[in-house]
């Protein structure tokens, strides 16, 4: 049996093949104000001039760091490696600068010495994040921001994570262990108790955080909810309009939740394009992106860097929100509604086109008049025809015609017959749209690019399968004052809806409600008609 005592001052033992068979990675925190995040910490040691160098571009406080850590490590009575030392920080195009990566420094050298004497040991596997800053006799010195450590830590999927001992002790998150040390020695001793399994990592059941509840928190609203359960289940464009406060901000950041699940091929062109945007962490909500009212064209088809997404990539295969859709800038809903009809974004600021799929489901928002009491049964709306007209100009008749769906959401007044109303279960619309989804799928598995009827403008070779639904709207709608467009959405929106019920023929009554469903916003404002 081979022995490794671990600088003698801890007095622990380890097996060497415990410590072989243990497979772990350090991740450091860098402090951002309160959305900080993790920064993996590579350590090699290798023969040579004596040295301590940083790679992955550390600010001022990291290069500084090196002598602080060296002076921590003889401190607390540990050798600090009489050979070439090399930490690098990934992914190395983010800046770093944070006094936090100190301890986590500090542990990646000791435990890189551990397997230099060990050879064979990898580093991969177990995540453990770390952050604090180390004094120069060793203490981890105390810092509030370190409490955004555990948030961090569940992002890149840790198991642990070790911070300062601090006043009030930081819980347990569901799927994290939080350990807090007083110095550098107990950091290492903790991080060689987790390699060799002293200290279990949390069940792997917790690891699966529970889904969000959908409409668990929605009063009343049933008519609302069965429509944007609609358009997550075709895949289609929804505007929602009326009075402030009466929730259309609150279904637009729902509608994501309803979504089907990514294809295999749709969760690899996900997971490219966030690679290409340096977006390596978990998210709770990887499939919604709002729209910032003050972004530019050029940061909606590219990002930071020349060659990296912008917020139409971003938001591909997931619903991009335009809150208070008339406030946006002309020119960017126009390239947003470009975007859109594309289903990709191209960028040439290096010098070369740089195209991203971009097929994103538009979920807005907007009050339906510049008063804002339109829709409200106890206001009175001040606005005249041509206000009414220009408000809505503000949108553009070219933007209204791409949302499938143009919903009124109107004021409910009676808050205690809301509570009483029956509410259905998140289940009942998550397999109904699941099934409906099927069908899609299955519809349009030969068609690149189509997987729902809403997407079927990116190829009109998809119009093909629907030959028999055509004829029928040919046969029972005056469609002689609709463009290609409009003719375009309301046969996929109508087979939406037949999927909806259950339905495999499309029926006259289907074709009404999509009609309805459309009407509003091009001369029909709600509760007024400018036609």
């Amino acid at each position: 049996m081979h022995i490794l005592r671990v600088w003698g001052c801890i007095g622990s033992y380890v097996r060497k093949e415990d410590f072989m068979s243990s497979l772990m990675s350090i991740f450091g925190y860098v402090d951002k104000g309160y959305n900080g995040y993790g920064t993996r910490v590579e350590c090699s040691i290798r023969s040579g001039f004596p040295g301590f160098d940083i790679t992955g571009l550390p600010g001022a406080s990291v290069k500084e760091a090196r002598e602080r850590v060296r002076c921590a490590i003889r401190s607390c009575g540990f050798k600090f490696p009489q050979n070439r030392v090399l930490v690098n920080l990934s992914p190395a195009s983010q800046p770093k600068d944070s006094t936090l990566l100190d301890l986590p420094l500090a542990c990646a050298v000791l435990t890189s010495q551990a397997k230099k004497d060990l050879p064979g040991i990898a580093s991969a596997g177990l995540k453990v994040m770390i952050a604090g800053e180390l004094s120069l006799e060793g203490a981890v010195l105390r810092a509030p921001q370190t409490i955004g450590a555990v948030e961090a830590a569940r992002r890149a999927g840790c198991g642990f994570c070790i911070v300062p001992e601090s006043d009030s002790a930081i819980s347990d998150a569901a799927d994290i262990r939080v350990i807090e040390v007083k110095n550098l020695a107990q950091a290492f001793s903790v991080c060689c108790d987790i390699a060799v399994g002293n200290i279990e990592s949390p069940e792997e059941g917790l690891r699966q955080r529970e889904r969000k509840t959908i409409f668990g928190d929605v009063i009343g609203m049933e008519k609302e909810k069965d429509l944007v359960s609609l358009a997550a289940c075709g895949f289609h464009s929804i505007l929602l309009f009326g009075p402030p406060g009466v929730g259309k901000t609150m279904l637009s950041r729902k509608l994501h939740l309803l979504l089907p699940p990514l294809s295999e091929e749709g969760e690899n062109e996900v997971s490219r394009i966030m690679g290409c945007a340096d977006i390596h962490e978990k998210t709770e909500d990887p499939r919604v992106r709002m729209l910032g009212h003050d972004c530019t064209q050029i940061q909606f088809v590219s990002g930071k860097t020349p060659k990296s997404p912008g917020e139409g990539a971003l938001s591909h295969l997931g619903t991009l929100i335009l809150d208070e859709l008339d406030k946006y800038p002309p020119k960017l809903l126009e390239t947003v509604r470009d975007t859109y009809d594309k289903g990709f974004t191209q960028s040439s600021r290096s010098g070369e086109v740089i195209t991203y799929p971009a097929r994103y489901l538009m979920v807005a928002n907007m009050n339906a008049c510049a008063c804002a009491n339109l829709g409200d049964p106890d206001g009175i709306c001040t606005c005249t025809a041509q206000k009414l007209t220009t408000h809505w100009a503000k949108v553009g008749r070219q933007m209204i015609e791409r949302f499938d769906m143009r919903i009124p959401v109107g004021t409910h007044k009676d808050l205690l017959s809301m509570m009483d109303t029956p509410k259905r279960d998140d289940s009942w619309y998550l397999d109904r749209i699941h099934a409906a989804a099927e069908r899609q799928k299955h519809r349009y598995r030969y068609i690149d690019d189509v997987d729902f009827n809403g997407q079927i403008h990116y190829d009109t070779a998809s119009l093909g399968v629907l030959r028999d639904e055509i004829a029928l709207f040919n046969t029972i709608s005056g469609h002689d004052s609709m463009n290609s467009r409009s003719q375009i959405a309301s046969l996929a929106l109508a087979r939406t809806i037949a999927d909806w019920d259950d339905c495999p023929v499309v029926t006259e009554e289907h074709f009404a409600k999509a009609a309805e469903l459309r009407r509003y916003g091009l001369g029909d404002y709600y509760w007024r008609s400018l036609r």
